[in-house]
């Protein structure tokens, strides 16, 4: 996410990581190696209500992540409208599944992160904030927890099913 944002970023660019981890102190050596530390704010773990004030704020939101499991920090960005750029695992494919609005960026590829976050960087901000609103729409019918209910009954039935074979 670095290398990508240090290649995209304009001089005005801000990058904010929320969240604490193993990878704290590498990312805050990495930030300054590259120079970026006035740019980059590392928050560390931070109160739920200023996770969706961070987001609700935000023109993008970035995952590269190699491996998830449900992506909900991915979700939790669409649903406060703010547009995504994720890597191209499962669980990320199935969160884009008929929206095309999501780039998808194979896993490791930093110049392909940096194109797409370069595009979010010129599109306007009205354009932005229309895929913010499909995102959001995307969470509202897929990802709410009665869609999540409904397939949840589906695959137990499917299962149950296949068991009594």
């Amino acid at each position: 996410m670095l290398r990508a944002f240090r290649r995209s970023a304009g001089r005005h660019a801000r990058l904010t990581l929320l969240g604490d981890g193993p990878l704290a102190a590498s990312l805050a050596d990495e930030s300054e190696a590259y120079d970026l530390q006035e740019r980059i704010t590392l928050q560390g773990l931070v109160a739920r209500e200023r996770v969706y004030k961070t987001l609700n704020a935000s023109s993008l939101f970035v995952s590269t992540s190699s491996i998830e499991g449900l992506p909900v920090a991915v979700l939790e960005a669409m649903a406060c409208r703010c547009p995504v750029v994720l890597s191209d695992i499962p669980p990320h494919r199935e969160i884009a599944d008929r929206a095309d609005f999501i780039p998808l960026v194979p896993v490791g590829d930093v110049e392909g992160f940096a194109r797409e976050i370069r595009e979010f960087q010129q599109m306007s901000p009205s354009r932005r904030a229309a895929i913010g609103r499909q995102c959001r729409q995307v969470v509202e019918t897929r990802f709410d927890l009665l869609s999540m209910h409904r397939a949840y009954e589906a695959i137990y039935r499917e299962v149950a099913d296949q068991a009594g074979e």
